[in-house]
């Protein structure tokens, strides 16, 4: 989408939210966890779109006789929708840094929440190499994530001194109404007695094949990916 260029706050707006912070975004991966100057990076851009005469027009304040200059008035939307839109962590000081994974897929997570939404996503089920058995019960750990990558996901839960080997997807299911689902599985197998007693939430005494009857009575049409 490429904007045709006015002089008007609402420009500045659109012109910041939906083009430049894309780029902005997009030059500060390189940074990777380490903070950096936004107004750095956005002079960059700003100087790679526009002429120094069209950042030097002045316009009105809202309600008020008084004037601002275009690139100031970027310079107040870029690092306010930054930060709204949670593109970037704002540090203080003008420093900013990228979200990280874990964060984007926790906070994605946390949408998902409520049984009442519609949302599509993932059911996975994954465990442990040393405690996983082919026969009968052994402890799992059911979840749900609406990003799409079950593996980052888990590895995200693990990042714990307390995990003492790497976890392994065994599971996952597409489903539709994905937390609504997570909650039935939940709820099913705790009244059968299988929930652990543990720190750990979500964890069961199941198999993958119990697990996966009670998504498909739930979601017949639910899509399965056998891991291991």
């Amino acid at each position: 989408m490429t904007l045709p260029f006015e002089a008007s706050r609402s420009y500045v707006y659109n012109a910041a939210r939906y083009e430049l912070l894309p780029r902005i975004a997009e030059i500060a991966r390189s940074y990777g966890d380490e903070p950096f100057l936004l107004r750095e990076i956005s002079k960059r851009v700003l100087a790679e779109t526009y002429s120094p005469e069209q950042l030097e027009i002045k316009v009105k304040k809202a309600k008020s006789d008084a004037t601002e200059k275009l690139s100031t008035i970027f310079g107040f939307y870029i690092p306010f929708l930054a930060e709204n839109l949670k593109v970037f962590e704002n540090r203080g000081g003008g420093m900013f840094c990228n979200i990280s994974l874990e964060d984007e897929i926790a906070e994605a997570d946390a949408v998902a929440t409520d049984v009442d939404s519609n949302d599509a996503g993932i059911i996975y089920a994954y465990s442990f190499p040393s405690i996983s058995r082919k026969d009968g019960k052994f402890p799992m750990k059911v979840g749900l994530t609406t990003t799409g990558d079950a593996e980052a996901r888990v590895a995200q839960q693990c990042k714990q001194t307390c995990c003492f080997e790497y976890p392994v997807v065994l599971k996952t299911w597409e489903v539709q109404r994905v937390a609504a689902v997570e909650d039935a599985i939940h709820s099913t197998l705790e009244a059968r007695g299988s929930k652990r007693r543990a720190p750990g939430t979500e964890w069961f005494d199941t198999t993958l094949d119990e697990v996966d009857s009670i998504v498909k009575f739930i979601q017949p049409a639910a899509h399965a990916v056998f891991r291991q």
